[in-house]
C-alpha cells in the first residue's frame, strides 16, 4: 500500500467521508455546499418527506426520491440548508404519516425531536503531519510499509470515560487533561470508551445514534477539538465503538427501518445475516466505522463484543472498508472467543485492492458471503484468557480460573499481538464496581466469610462493598482516629463480623498496593500492547460502577448489579472521588511514577514492545514465573514473586546468557517498596542468586 494512497485519505482538512464512500447514508454536504440526504427504509414505504426547519425559517418539506426498494435520497442546493439547521423525515406506509429522526444522525441533541445537519468541512484541523504520517509517535497498521509510523505493538493505552474522567464530564473538560496522560504518565494511547449518543449519563455501550456524540459531553466541533489535541501532545486516539447491539431507546430506528433482527445478551441486535436487507444494515455499521475515522481522525478503533455480531462477515466487511478507505487505521476487537487466530489473521494480497471498483466487487462478495472467513483482518483483540489468568493470580479465584501459574504461563502462547490489561471497565465496574486494590484486600481480610444480615448471593457484593468502605476510611485518614469503639462501630455498620486492628488493616492495604503493582507490571513484562484503566496509573480506589439512563422503559438490572446503576452510581464513578490525606497520598503518587518508569522502560526497550517471548520459567514451587523477552539487540529477562516470601540475595534462578543488570525494581522505595530487595551490580553468572520482594517484579536489561 502506498504512501501516497495513505495522504489521499488523510489530509490536513480530512475530505468528508462521503466524497469518498457512496453507500454512505444519512445528511451531509457535498464539496459544492449542496446538503445531500439518503435514507435506507422499509420497503413498505411509499413516500419519503424531507422536513427541513432552517433557524428562524419557514419549516420546509421536499419529497425524497426512491432510488433502490429501501433508499431514498435528495439533493438540495446550496443555500437551502445550513450547518446546524433542524430536519427530519416523515414515512408514508400505509398512508399514515410517522416522523422519525435520522437514524444517521451526526448531531442528535434530543431523543424524539429533530436531528441537525452537521458539516463536517468546517472545523479547522492542525494535525496534519500527524494524519500524513509525519510524526513517528503515530501508531499505524501499515507501519511495516514506511519507517515513519510506529506499530501496534506499541500501544500503550490509557482507557477513560469522558463522563467520569473529570468532575466537569465533558470533551473539553477531558481535553485539559490530556498533558497528564502523555507527558506525567508517558502514555501514547488514550482509548475513548463510547460516546454514541445515549441522552444521558451512560457507560456508552447502549448507544442508540451510531454516529453521533453523546450530547451531554459537548458537541462534534469539541470532540474533534479534543483529538485534535490529542494528537497535539502525541497521543494516538482509539473511539471505542458498538457494531453488537442498539441500547433500549430504539423506539425511533424501528419506526424507520428493518435495521434490527431479535435480540442477544446485550440488546436489540443489528439485522446482519437474515434477509435481503441486510447488506444495507451491514453498509450502515461500516460506515460508523468510517465515520469516527475520517471525519473524527481517530487513529484506531476498538470494537466491543464483535462475537455477538454474530456475523463474522460483518466484521470482514468493516475490516475490509476501514483498510481501504482509511489503510493506516488499525482495527482492535473484543472478541471474546478465548483468541480465535481467524479475528487477527490478516488479509491474503488478493483481498487487499488497489482501486475502488476492484474493492466494490471485494465488498459485494462479503455481502453474498463468498469469500473465506479464516481471516477477519483486525489487527489485535483484548487479551481475555491473559486478563483472567493475571487476575486469577492475584486474587485466587477470578471468573472460573483458580491461580495457577503453569495455566497463567501458557496464556502467553502467541499472545504478544494482544492487548493485555489487569482490569478494564468490566471486571472493574461490573457486579461491585470496585478497583482491584479492592477485591484484593477483600481476600486479604477474608471479607466474605464476615459479612452478616445478608443472603448468600449478596455476600461477595456487601464484602467488596465493605472493604471499599475500609479503604475510604484508611486513606482518608478517619479510620486512625477512631477509638476501638468506634471502629467496632464502623464496622457493624458495613454489616462485618470483625474484630480487625488498624495494623492489621494498614498490613492487608500494603500488601495489596504490592500486588497490584505486581498485576500492572506483569502486563508490561509481556511484549505487545498494553492497557491501563483511569485511575489505576495512581492506584486510585474511587468506585467505577455500572450505570445508564433511557429515555423509555424501566431501569434494569437493578438487582443483578448489587448496587442502582443510575444517577448515584454516576456520581459515585467520578475519577478520584475519593480524596486521600497527605500521608496516603504518598502511595498515589508512588503509582503514578511505577506506572510512568514502566511506559518509559518499554519506550527505551523494543523488546517489550515488539519484541518475542524466547523463554518462560514456572517454578510453582515459589510461586514464581520469569520472561525472557527479545528483539535484534534488545534482550530483557523479568523475574516476578506471586507469594508473600521475600528472598535476599538467595533467589536462585537461570538467567540466559550474557551479562545482565537490574533496570527497574517494584522494590525501590520510589514506588513505596522497602529497598531492601534490590540488585546492583551486573549479573554474569547464569546460575545467580537475586534478591527479589514479597509480590514484586523485576526487569534485567542484557548489558552485553
Amino acid at each position: 500500500m502506498s504512501d501516497k494512497r495513505i495522504k489521499n485519505v488523510n489530509l490536513k482538512k480530512s475530505p468528508c467521508i462521503f466524497d469518498t464512500w457512496s453507500k454512505y447514508f444519512g445528511a451531509y454536504f457535498t464539496n459544492e455546499g449542496n446538503a445531500f440526504f439518503r435514507l435506507f427504509t422499509f420497503p413498505a414505504v411509499k413516500k419519503v418527506i424531507l422536513e427541513v426547519k432552517p433557524y428562524n425559517k419557514q419549516l420546509l418539506t421536499f419529497d425524497m426520491h426512491n432510488t433502490n426498494t429501501c433508499i431514498w435520497q435528495i439533493e438540495l442546493e446550496k443555500g437551502i440548508i445550513n450547518n446546524g439547521d433542524r430536519y427530519r423525515f416523515i414515512l408514508d406506509i400505509n398512508d399514515e404519516l410517522i416522523p422519525v429522526k435520522d437514524p444517521c444522525s451526526m448531531y442528535q441533541d434530543s431523543y424524539f425531536k429533530w436531528s441537525r445537519i452537521y458539516n463536517h468541512s468546517l472545523f479547522e484541523w492542525t494535525d496534519s503531519d500527524w494524519m500524513c504520517g509525519e510524526n513517528s509517535q503515530k501508531i499505524s497498521r501499515i507501519s511495516n510499509q514506511t519507517n515513519k509510523l510506529s506499530s501496534v505493538s506499541n500501544l500503550r493505552i490509557y482507557e477513560l470515560h469522558i463522563g467520569t474522567f473529570t468532575e466537569e464530564g465533558t470533551f473539553t473538560a477531558a481535553a485539559k487533561k490530556l498533558k497528564y496522560i502523555s507527558e506525567d504518565l508517558k502514555f501514547n494511547a488514550i482509548e475513548i470508551m463510547p460516546v454514541e449518543n445515549t441522552y444521558s449519563f451512560n457507560w456508552g455501550y447502549d448507544g442508540v445514534d451510531k454516529y453521533a456524540p453523546n450530547h451531554t459531553y459537548g458537541t462534534p466541533d469539541e470532540l474533534k477539538a479534543l483529538i485534535n489535541l490529542a494528537h497535539e501532545n502525541n497521543l494516538n486516539v482509539i473511539m471505542d465503538i458498538v457494531p453488537n447491539h442498539i441500547g433500549p431507546d430504539i423506539e425511533q430506528l424501528h419506526k424507520t427501518g428493518p435495521y434490527t433482527d431479535g435480540v442477544n445478551c446485550f440488546g436489540y441486535k443489528f439485522n446482519y445475516e437474515s434477509d435481503e436487507y441486510s447488506g444495507f444494515v451491514r453498509d450502515f455499521i461500516a460506515g460508523a466505522a468510517l465515520n469516527w475515522v475520517i471525519n473524527y481522525h481517530c487513529d484506531g478503533l476498538r470494537v466491543d463484543m464483535t462475537k455477538f455480531m454474530c456475523s463474522d462477515y460483518t466484521m470482514k466487511q468493516m475490516a475490509a472498508e476501514i483498510n481501504f478507505h482509511a489503510p493506516d487505521v488499525f482495527l482492535i476487537a473484543e472478541d471474546g472467543r478465548d483468541n480465535d487466530a481467524r479475528v487477527t489473521r490478516p488479509f491474503e494480497n488478493y483481498e487487499i485492492e488497489d482501486n475502488e471498483l476492484n474493492h466494490e466487487k471485494f465488498i459485494q462478495r462479503i455481502k453474498q458471503n463468498d469469500v473465506s472467513l479464516a481471516n477477519l483482518g483486525f489487527d489485535s483483540e483484548w487479551d481475555f484468557p491473559f486478563h483472567k489468568q493475571i487476575a486469577a493470580s492475584v486474587l485466587g479465584v477470578w471468573d472460573c480460573r483458580v491461580k495457577n501459574l503453569c495455566a497463567f504461563d501458557y496464556s502467553l502462547r502467541d499472545a504478544q499481538s494482544r492487548v493485555k490489561y489487569p482490569m478494564s471497565h468490566d471486571e472493574i465496574g461490573n457486579v461491585d464496581g470496585t478497583r482491584l486494590i479492592s477485591k484484593i484486600m477483600t481476600n486479604e481480610l477474608n471479607l466474605n466469610d464476615k459479612v452478616c444480615d445478608c443472603c448468600h448471593s449478596m455476600k461477595c457484593k456487601k464484602a467488596a462493598h465493605a472493604a471499599h468502605n475500609i479503604l475510604v476510611s484508611l486513606v482518608s485518614g478517619e479510620l486512625e482516629k477512631m477509638s476501638e469503639e468506634e471502629m467496632q462501630n464502623f464496622f457493624k455498620l458495613n454489616s462485618l463480623e470483625a474484630d480487625f486492628t488498624f495494623e492489621q488493616i494498614l498490613n492487608s492495604f500494603k500488601k495489596a498496593f504490592a500486588m497490584q503493582k505486581l498485576a500492572v507490571g506483569k502486563v508490561y513484562s509481556i511484549p505487545g500492547p498494553k492497557m491501563i484503566f483511569q485511575g489505576d496509573e495512581a492506584a486510585d480506589i474511587s468506585y467505577f460502577k455500572f450505570f445508564r439512563k433511557f429515555s423509555t422503559g424501566p431501569e434494569p438490572y437493578l438487582i443483578e448489579k448489587g448496587y442502582e446503576p443510575g444517577l448515584s452510581a454516576f456520581l459515585d464513578s467520578k475519577l478520584f472521588k475519593v480524596k486521600p490525606c497527605e500521608k496516603y497520598s504518598y502511595f498515589n503518587n508512588a503509582m503514578r511514577q511505577f506506572v510512568r518508569d514502566l511506559n518509559i522502560l518499554c519506550d527505551d526497550n523494543i523488546a517489550l514492545s515488539s519484541g518475542h517471548i524466547e523463554k518462560t520459567i514456572v517454578n510453582e514451587n515459589t510461586d514464581t514465573h520469569a520472561v525472557y523477552c527479545r528483539k535484534i539487540y534488545n534482550e530483557i529477562f523479568s523475574v516476578s514473586n506471586f507469594s508473600n516470601t521475600g528472598y535476599y540475595q538467595n533467589f536462585g534462578i537461570m538467567f540466559p546468557k550474557g551479562e545482565w543488570r537490574e533496570v527497574f525494581n517494584s522494590d525501590n522505595p520510589i514506588y513505596s517498596g522497602e529497598g531492601r530487595y534490590m540488585n546492583t551490580g551486573s549479573i554474569k553468572s547464569q546460575f545467580s542468586y537475586i534478591s527479589l520482594s514479597p509480590y514484586g517484579i523485576i526487569f534485567f536489561e542484557k548489558v552485553s
